[in-house]
């Protein structure tokens, strides 16, 4: 007698929920993976960068990049990535005319952005009495353009389901800049070409945003490998204005810079208050202690398009169950790592850095919350919800200073991350409530369309 496998016994479309539900959890976990593998990625170039430049020395890149990179980079993209993700989310078709509109906006606010960073970069180092460096700063600010194209293409194949080119781009555009400076180093490339480090490695971040960039432009457009996906019949999407792309993105622009703001205001408040050899340490330990947001970063990658998707409801119980799930999750990663990031720290970056041990500590709290909030907050999101982000943002802005005003003159340096923690505390208590009422006003509104 033939035997015959179970799942072909059940019905067809069983059979297929099956399926989708296990390509998702596939993809769930090669997205936190690779999430995982750019912050290790983030790490190793954070140890090459320290060794190579000192605790000084790296708190003068850190500060010419604050702005391009650190402040402006998201902000700057004015909702261009939750718009275009969210777009590619709902079409069923082909998205080469998303695609090229997302080229555009990328170039156009790219430039915007590097303009407004290499204004205020130079305000910051001619008010900390740094004005040497503004030359190394504005050619910083050149790279933005690239990385905005990136992001945003990138976005229209996250939308569209397409985790593995998406996630592999990814892997790529981060490689690049490690890689570099690993071959600068080894062919002590600032000797050959006559600079310092700091100009050396300065022109080798741009050069890898650039080469960075061409795996997600050379994806075939408007063919992209991954479209053919999609059957002819369904159509494309048309291109869209700049103009109309940025008017349906102000809400998340208002949203996203808030929100950068709110989680650079720490890196603001250490160069203006510390000494550069302090802010090197600070540096170093931020990557450190970023490694606790890996797997809510993955995951709100998955709540913001559940949020875009409008077939789908999320009933107050699921959110609890979620957020408390999700909570467990980050205390308990964060006391594992919080017992060996020390010895790590000294072990990757060299005794030099032994000082920036406890700035990790200080920094764990505040990131380990910020991780939760990233995967909250991208439901909301999703649903175009945005202003309790913002108030939440506002709000934690002003107990941040008002706490760093208060403690400073007695702490020093601990009461900058201590406020983070704070903020970003207050900013969980509003965000969870926001997820609460928008999930009991759905239900509400679904009991009622029934």
């Amino acid at each position: 007698m033939r035997m015959v496998h179970a799942s072909a016994r059940l019905p067809l479309t069983d059979r297929l929920s099956a399926l989708a539900v296990s390509r998702q959890v596939r993809s769930i976990a090669f997205t936190t993976f690779t999430t995982f593998a750019a912050f290790v990625i983030y790490l190793v170039q954070g140890i090459l960068l320290a060794r190579l430049l000192g605790p000084e020395s790296r708190g003068h890149f850190g500060t010419c990049l604050y702005f391009p990179r650190d402040l402006l980079l998201y902000a700057g993209l004015l909702g261009g990535i939750e718009i275009l993700a969210a777009r590619s989310a709902r079409f069923a078709g082909r998205r080469s005319g998303l695609r090229r509109s997302a080229f555009w906006l990328g170039l156009s606010t790219g430039a915007g952005t590097a303009l407004a960073a290499a204004v205020f970069s130079t305000i910051l180092l001619v008010v900390t009495g740094q004005s040497w460096l503004v030359p190394c700063a504005i050619v910083c600010c050149l790279f933005v353009p690239v990385e905005h194209i990136q992001l945003n293409v990138s976005a229209v194949d996250r939308g569209a389901g397409l985790y593995a080119r998406y996630n592999i781009n990814r892997l790529l555009f981060a490689l690049c800049f490690p890689v570099l400076v690993a071959v600068a180093w080894w062919t002590n490339l600032a000797a050959v070409i006559g600079l310092d480090w700091l100009w050396t490695i300065t022109l080798v971040w741009l050069l890898s945003r650039v080469i960075g960039v061409i795996p997600v432009l050379a994806s075939r457009p408007p063919d992209i490998a991954g479209d053919r996906d999609y059957p002819e019949s369904q159509g494309d999407t048309r291109p869209e204005s700049v103009r109309e792309l940025l008017r349906e993105g102000r809400p998340y622009a208002i949203s996203t810079f808030t929100t950068e703001l709110f989680e650079r205001l720490d890196i603001l408040l250490v160069l203006l208050l510390c000494s550069m050899t302090e802010a090197g340490h600070y540096f170093v330990a931020l990557p450190a202690a970023a490694i606790v947001t890996i797997i809510p970063n993955a995951l709100g990658i998955y709540a913001f398009n559940y949020g875009a998707s409008t077939s789908r409801k999320l009933s107050p119980a699921n959110a609890v169950r979620s957020l408390l799930l999700l909570a467990g999750t980050q205390i308990l990663t964060t006391l594992a790592y919080a017992a060996i990031v020390g010895q790590l720290v000294v072990i990757m970056f060299s005794e030099r850095f032994a000082d920036s041990v406890p700035i990790v500590y200080w920094l764990l709290p505040a990131f380990a919350i910020r991780g939760f909030l990233l995967a909250a907050e991208a439901w909301l999101k999703g649903r175009g919800e945005t202003g309790v982000g913002v108030r939440a943002r506002i709000f934690s802005i002003v107990i941040m200073l008002l706490f760093v005003g208060g403690a400073w003159p007695s702490m020093g340096l601990p009461s900058i991350p201590l406020a983070a923690a704070i903020g970003q505390f207050c900013s969980l208590v509003l965000i969870v409530s926001g997820i609460l009422m928008q999930s009991k006003k759905e239900q509400a509104t679904s009991k009622g369309g029934g």
